[in-house]
């Protein structure tokens, strides 16, 4: 398992564990879980803009 340290803004950081405090409850690794489908989903949309062909699990 990879780990990836990011710095946000505070208003995006109280922001992002409400919503993930409010779809996954108090359980441990809600922060995670939220992340993990945020960079899931933005992937998903970023790899519909690549050429053709482009394989990014190539590298």
């Amino acid at each position: 398992m990879g780990c990836i340290t990011i710095c946000i803004s505070d208003e995006l950081e109280i922001a992002f564990r409400r919503i993930a405090r409010l779809k996954y409850g108090d359980k441990q690794g809600k922060i995670s879980r939220g992340a993990t489908e945020a960079i899931f989903d933005w992937c998903q949309r970023e790899m519909l803009k690549l050429p053709e062909g482009e394989n990014v699990l190539d590298d």
